[in-house]
């Protein structure tokens, strides 16, 4: 190949890089074919099947020597000659083509990766350092498109890693970082004998999270002034997108041609990527970021991932030994379990839960009651509030049909009340939830059975304290949904790892970090920003963008004293919860969940039933009170022996029940006080700081302290991050942009 010259190679490569030229103008598209037919000659050289080691040592000696007379002058081959006048012309860093040419020869003495900072150099070197060279005869001229290209480059080369596991195994060469393989419980021999697994899926759609997170930020390095030079590249960054994204819609079967675009589909993508290139306007400068999330509860938790997805490295701090936050899980040392700090359920309308939980990958923990099914007990005996397996709205109609606690004029009142929510009739921001049902002519029938253990569940406040607004919105969200939304769901596990491991190793992957036993004992402010934060153990970190996902409660100890947000922090009450973990002699119910009408009692879980094992000791129970005032005074003891007490005086096989150990969990602020007046409160997630931004359930989602709303919060408060444009003293305006998929070029 010596004697031919760029063009010949470019022509012949039929690549995804070589087909995106004929956007270049006429002089660029000529260099940049003698570069690629450069980087084509190399690669080949180190991929012949049929050259021995010491040929191939021999022609990157060659192409090596060829670099340096390229700037001394007296080049030998063809292509040589050509790659000279383009270094002249351009500029071109001697450094990133000697890099090229090491990068390549990797192949010929390393098959084999021990962590992804071993990985890295490779991609930089075969990837990164092609992009340093492309930016120089593209023209661009910012600082900031050299950290574009290094971040494209690994971006595409994680992509290829990925694309070609097969074909790389069937040479021998395993590229996956031998680390990473161990911790998802995979060896080199399962990716050489081309073993599917689980693990192996895990393993693969994390390597697509962090290919996710290079793409995002490269596209957040592109500066304006540098946009309309890199056509060529964006063009490319669509073809490689879709790759990565056909490997997921494949779920990740690697070892078949999961990932490959045919000619036909790769031209689509060029052309759909160089149309939305010219129709859209550049996108305001919005360089990565290094972002603190302050609490790793959901919120928390929501906000690390969104922003690790959208380009930013990310620091997770949490104040204790594990994530969860007021969801989180701990251990009980008399019974030797783990417990949750409260026993939670999930509803199939917690979409951007499921959503975050399906993103990385954690699906499998849960378990789902669809259609709905929920068994009550009352002074009247056993009913069950069960949807039909129909689509909505019928099935919501089988469910009112079949609930024997509620009578016709019950059933035409709930339907009342759900034809006015669909035709928008919204409750009154000053309504409490009792003076609308009022309002709304409900009978009491429907109340006692309905409406009030789902404001209960929802709302932790009984109906005559709690927002009208955020019943309704449960109301709406759970009930007038899909059959899928009304749906119960619940964590096979303990709820604080369902998604724990996932998060710190997103994190970890993708260059940020979870700290854990990690307090914050101050916030620093200064002018308009916050400057810096300090540890209880008198660390002190300089911080540029900073998330709270810290509880109310807890953050108004952090802030300016007299501060607008502080005051709002100290005008929101709290509602507390209590959960009674039990462990009888034998079985109380066979159902995973029994909701108690007109007791003081409201929900009983089995959670042999959840986590789908039996109890070391006995048989496992959580037993819930909401909106929880009147047990506060009461002890461990009192609060065990009156559960038990409504426990056998609604459940007939729990009569002769003993109670072997109970624990008590106090939530004293469980949820934030949301009463009509609470509601307004609520802040946004932008403060009066312009670095420092809000999420948690107590911000103002539009929905009730639940999950649902922690995880909504934290993705809305990175993404107003990203909407908001600052002037800093000093630097260049920051924009960032609302989410990866708006800002597409």
């Amino acid at each position: 190949m010596e004697a031919e010259t760029g063009q010949v190679v470019t022509a012949r490569s039929g690549s995804n890089l070589a087909a995106t030229f004929f956007c270049l103008p006429r002089e660029t598209r000529r260099a940049m074919a003698t570069f690629y037919g450069f980087c084509r000659v190399v690669d080949d050289v180190a991929d012949s099947p049929s050259l021995s080691l010491a040929q191939k040592q021999e022609g990157i000696a060659f192409w090596r020597a060829e670099i340096a007379r390229a700037y001394q002058g007296g080049s030998r081959s063809p292509l040589g000659k050509e790659l000279a006048a383009v270094v002249r012309r351009y500029g071109v860093d001697r450094e990133a083509l000697e890099e090229i040419v090491n990068g390549v020869e990797m192949d010929l003495r390393q098959s084999r990766y021990r962590n992804f900072a071993e990985l890295a150099v490779y991609c930089r070197r075969v990837a990164s350092a092609v992009g340093f060279v492309s930016i120089e005869i593209f023209g661009c001229r910012r600082p900031e498109s050299r950290h574009y290209a290094e971040d494209l480059g690994m971006a595409f080369q994680l992509t290829n890693i990925l694309r070609d596991v097969q074909k790389d195994a069937a040479v021998g060469r395993v590229y996956l970082p031998e680390d990473e393989l161990s911790e998802f419980g995979l060896g080199v021999d399962d990716i050489l004998h081309q073993r599917w697994s689980q693990g192996m899926h895990d393993l693969c759609l994390f390597q697509y999270l962090r290919a996710k997170h290079y793409f995002a930020r490269s596209l957040r390095w592109i500066h304006p002034e540098d946009r309309r030079r890199l056509v060529a590249s964006e063009a490319m960054r669509s073809v490689y997108e879709a790759i990565l994204e056909k490997i997921r819609k494949a779920d990740f079967r690697v070892f078949s041609e999961a990932g490959h675009l045919g000619k036909l589909e790769r031209f689509g993508r060029l052309v759909a990527g160089l149309l939305g290139f010219y129709r859209h306007q550049s996108p305001p400068w919005n360089p990565p970021r290094q972002v603190v999330v302050l609490g790793a509860g959901f919120a928390g938790m929501a906000a690390a991932v969104e922003a690790t997805l959208s380009g930013d490295r990310v620091t997770l701090r949490e104040a204790r030994a594990e994530v969860g936050g007021r969801a989180g899980s701990f251990l009980e040392a008399k019974s030797g379990e783990k417990l949750d700090t409260g026993q939670h359920l999930l509803m199939g309308c917690y979409h951007q839960t499921l959503r975050l939980v399906s993103r990385l990958g954690a699906e499998r923990k849960l378990l789902w009651i669809d259609p709905l099914r929920i068994p009550f007990r009352s002074a009247a005996g056993a009913s069950v509030l069960e949807a039909w397996p129909l689509p909505s709205p019928w099935h919501l109609l089988g469910a009112f049909l079949r609930y024997r606690e509620i009578s016709w004029k019950d059933r035409w009142a709930a339907i009342r009340l759900v034809g006015a929510l669909v035709l928008q009739r919204e409750p009154l921001l000053e309504e409490t939830a009792e003076e609308w049902l009022r309002r709304k002519k409900q009978s009491r029938g429907i109340v006692r059975a309905l409406w009030e253990p789902l404001c209960l569940a929802a709302c932790n406040q009984d109906l005559s304290r709690a927002s009208a607004r955020m019943l309704a919105t449960v109301i709406r969200r759970a009930l007038l949904g899909s059959r899928k939304d009304s749906a119960l769901v619940f964590c096979r596990g303990n709820l604080g790892e369902l998604l724990a491991s996932e998060c710190e190793r997103l994190l970890r992957f993708c260059g940020g970090a979870l700290a854990c036993r990690s307090p914050v004992s101050r916030l620093l402010f200064a002018a308009e920003r916050l400057e810096a934060i300090e540890t209880s153990g008198g660390e002190r970190w300089e911080v540029d963008q900073v998330v709270s996902a810290l509880p109310w409660n807890v953050l108004r100890a952090l802030l300016p004293e007299g501060s607008k947000l502080q005051t709002i922090c100290r005008s929101i009450g709290e509602e507390p919860i209590l959960n009674l973990y039990l462990w009888t002699d034998r079985p109380l119910t066979q159902e995973i969940v029994v909701g108690f009408l007109d007791s003081p009692v409201h929900w009983l879980f089995s959670r042999e039933k959840i986590l789908g094992r039996a109890a070391a000791r006995g048989h496992a129970y959580a037993a819930v009170i909401s909106a929880a005032q009147e047990w506060k005074a009461l002890s461990r003891g009192a609060v065990a022996d009156r559960v038990m007490e409504e426990i056998r005086r609604r459940l007939p096989q729990a009569a002769e029940a003993r109670l072997l150990h109970s624990f008590l969990y106090r939530a004293h602020g469980g949820t934030p006080s949301l009463s009509p007046a609470e509601c307004g409160l609520r802040p946004e997630e932008r403060t009066e700081w312009g670095n420092f931004w809000l999420a948690g359930d107590w911000t103002n989602t539009g929905l009730p302290a639940t999950i649902e709303g922690a995880v909504q919060s934290g993705i809305s408060a990175v993404r107003r991050m990203y909407w908001t444009v600052r002037e800093k003293k000093g630097a260049a305006p920051v924009v960032e942009k609302r989410t990866l998929e708006e800002a597409r070029w």
